[in-house]
């Protein structure tokens, strides 16, 4: 499993905690993965990061995701299939 950096996340208050965990659950997400996805975002607006950096993590995801699906077992799409499919709907 490869390391991951921690970052602690402190709200103005409960409120904005449930509209995070309203608006990933809309989203499919974890409330982590919409937080680290709004903080990429905001990075790369930034130019602290580029997308061409965000595009590298995000195909590293995608090949870890298809190594998870071989061990469960696959269903015959590649990950990466499945994502594009998604956004064409």
């Amino acid at each position: 499993m490869a390391n991951k950096a921690r970052l602690g996340l402190y709200l103005k208050d409960e409120e904005i905690k449930r509209l995070i965990k309203v608006a990933a659950a809309k989203r499919g997400l974890t409330t982590t993965a919409y937080c680290a996805q709004a903080i990429e975002e905001r990075l790369m607006r930034d130019g602290e990061i580029s997308a061409k950096d965000v595009d590298e993590n995000k195909m590293a995801l995608l090949s870890r995701m298809d190594r998870l699906r071989e061990e469960i077992g696959t269903i015959g799409v590649s990950t990466a299939e499945l994502v594009e499919e998604g956004r064409r709907r």
